[in-house]
């Protein structure tokens, strides 16, 4: 099961800070919807571990997350694989930043193919789980790096 996602937001930090803030796997994880834990393996590499719910089935997945860097510091891109409940995918994801006025806009874009025992289970709804957690992952990176509009909401 293959599934392809984009899109764009704009955030107040320079277009230095949210590459920092997205080439960090420490600091870039944990905005991720389940996240559990993270341990850096080196200078580019880390393995998280988040939560995983499709329907009654829960469980954990670890994922080992690959820092592409060449495209500093317009671009930042991870590579990721990961085991799933007797199943496995991989993924690629990049950010790319163009400077505008008032900050940054990141342009997204990611690719994630899973397969395995959970696809046979659930495949029907895993898009739509993926799709929200997505949204979930993009407005978390938003909200740390447009810190100053996240303060003025909350008061």
């Amino acid at each position: 099961m293959g599934i392809k996602f984009d899109g764009d937001f704009t955030v107040t930090s320079s277009p230095a800070d949210t590459y920092a803030f997205l080439a960090d796997p420490e600091r870039f994880a944990p905005c991720l919807p389940t996240f559990k834990s993270i341990e850096v393996k080196g200078p580019k590499t880390a393995l998280v571990k988040i939560g995983i719910g499709v329907g009654k089935i829960r469980g954990s997945a670890g994922i080992t997350l690959e820092l592409d860097d060449s495209g500093a510091p317009d671009c930042a891109a991870y590579d990721g694989k990961g085991s799933i409940m007797g199943g496995a995918f991989n993924f690629a994801t990049s950010f790319k930043l163009e400077a505008t006025g008032a900050g940054t806009v990141v342009h997204w874009e990611g690719d994630l193919s899973m397969f395995g025992k959970l696809v046979a289970l659930a495949g029907g709804l895993i898009r739509p789980i993926a799709k929200k957690d997505i949204n979930r992952l993009i407005a978390a990176l938003e909200a740390e790096l447009s810190p100053d509009l996240a303060e003025g909401a909350a008061g």
